[in-house]
């Protein structure tokens, strides 16, 4: 009843109570201006929160077979990892041009709630390894290992080999939120039985907005070595020697749920695509990439 005036609710209070027979949905005490619910009120929202549960399962199911009628693809992602998509999307665009597809970009806390939700019928991100997800199934795609990324600039200060502790506080650049944020603020503070300085001192929003501050020189970032595949000019890479456990880069569906057959080829593109691209040696790690013009 939230928004809405003392009158309005009065008033469809009175027709909810009448509506069976009278009863006393709420109780207020003499004096107080909030109320509480009656039994028979606890009982009514009981039985209205399960209806909910339902009402929303028929939707998420009733969007499904509505849209398995057009052979859409309805794909998430996390924002940052669409670069692991595009490539595969246009190929899969070029050989079914017919095929429709939704595509939505979501922040990290967002994902699964979204393919949990029925917005999408897939949802690329990563996993923390002490994660489970809940209602979801998830298809590894493969581990992403930790290295460290600098401005070109600093690439003298800094060996082949950096150790966590070679960064204590160094201005980093970090993602605000998400699994790669709070496994690498995890080490920093549990690092070889003491606590090393974190420095967050850039903030932002994507894996792409950190790699865009790091060329900019604001400071070094600790991302994924498949991250490392899609950097600016004037960034080095280096070997992150003593990092967290690897996130693994995968996809998550429903429970239960049939995988569309589009989406189902579209993780097992992604997933070739992912273990070709890891497998290739890039030439120039651990030297600055020149800056384009």
């Amino acid at each position: 009843m939230r928004g809405r005036s003392r009158a309005t609710t009065g008033r469809l209070l009175a027709d909810l109570e009448a509506a069976f027979e009278d009863t006393p949905l709420v109780q207020r005490a003499p004096g107080q201006r909030s109320v509480v619910l009656t039994p028979a009120g606890e009982e009514l929202a009981r039985r209205v929160r399960l209806l909910m549960r339902h009402w929303d399962r028929w939707l998420v199911a009733t969007r499904d077979a509505l849209l398995s009628t057009r052979r859409a693809i309805r794909v998430g992602v996390l924002v940052g990892a669409f670069d692991l998509l595009a490539d595969v999307l246009e190929d899969m665009q070029r050989d079914e041009p017919e095929r429709a597809l939704h595509m939505i970009e979501y922040a990290d806390d967002h994902l699964q709630e979204g393919v949990l939700e029925g917005e999408v019928d897939i949802g690329f991100g990563t996993l923390d390894p002490s994660e489970t997800a809940r209602a979801l199934e998830f298809h590894p795609i493969g581990a992403l290992p930790w290295v460290v990324i600098a401005p070109a600039s600093m690439a003298a200060k800094l060996g082949a080999r950096v150790r966590l502790a070679d960064l204590e506080g160094r201005a980093l650049v970090v993602t605000r939120s998400g699994p790669a944020r709070e496994t690498i603020e995890q080490h920093f503070a549990d690092h070889d039985g003491r606590p090393l300085a974190f420095d967050p001192a850039f903030e932002v929003s994507s894996s792409p907005r950190v790699v865009e501050a790091v060329a900019r020189g604001f400071g070094v970032a600790v991302v994924s070595r498949f991250r490392a595949r899609f950097l600016q000019g004037g960034v080095v890479v280096r070997e992150l020697v003593d990092g967290p456990e690897a996130l693994i880069a995968g996809a998550f569906t429903r429970k239960g749920a049939r995988i569309p057959s589009g989406a189902a080829e579209l993780l097992a593109r992604a997933t070739h695509h992912f273990q070709t691209l890891s497998r290739a040696e890039d030439p120039r790690a651990d030297r600055p990439r020149a800056r384009r013009r």
